[in-house]
């Protein structure tokens, strides 16, 4: 037996044979073929070469040489994801949004919120290339903040600005007697947001 590189390679095998005696050598996998030593006579050689293997999941085949099995293994390419855009912002408000992912054909992989106020929406996992959708929820604080989804791996940001400080007195005048007096104003205004 012999392994080759999910990327192809060669290979010989020797054969030990009585002298005089025919013998044959056939592939008995398509993705293996016979390059040199197809049949002989008594002791020789034969050459094999393996194809790429495209996929992710590792193949066995075998030739058969002079009634003996040779078996050659085969390891499968890696799983990689890659996703686009790396990074979006959303409105103060709250707002939606969607992540493309690439993957290897056949790779699974999950897609999960790393933040409370960001919801992955329908499709949390997927098997090569797709799609992810997201909603954020409103921001009720002034705080800015970041959040993330792991997508195959992959880290998205999410990035949301803080709602703006706002302020209101009441009343807006007042008048005091010509002696003076004292008083005092209502302030309304975001919570956290400070004032002088």
């Amino acid at each position: 037996s012999s392994s080759v590189r999910v990327t192809g390679g060669t290979g010989t095998v020797n054969v030990t044979s009585t002298s005089g005696c025919n013998w044959t050598a056939v592939s008995n996998a398509a993705w293996i073929t016979v390059t040199s030593g197809a049949s002989g006579s008594g002791s020789g050689t034969v050459g094999y070469s393996a194809a790429a293997n495209t996929t992710i999941n590792p193949r066995t085949g075998t030739l058969t040489i002079g009634g003996q099995t040779f078996t050659v293994s085969q390891g499968g390419i890696s799983c990689s994801y890659t996703i686009s855009p790396a990074s979006s912002s959303v409105s103060v408000s709250g707002g939606t949004g969607s992540v493309n992912v690439t993957a290897t054909s056949g790779c699974s992989w999950t897609a999960v919120s790393n933040a409370a106020w960001i919801t992955v929406s329908p499709a949390a996992s997927g098997s090569g290339s797709g799609t992810v959708s997201y909603s954020a929820a409103a921001n009720t604080t002034i705080t800015p903040r970041t959040g993330t989804l792991t997508i195959g791996g992959q880290t998205f940001t999410i990035t949301q600005s803080g709602i703006s400080c706002a302020y209101t007195i009441s009343p807006a005048s007042s008048s005091v007697s010509v002696s003076g007096a004292t008083g005092s104003v209502n302030v309304t205004a975001t919570s956290g947001c400070s004032w002088t």
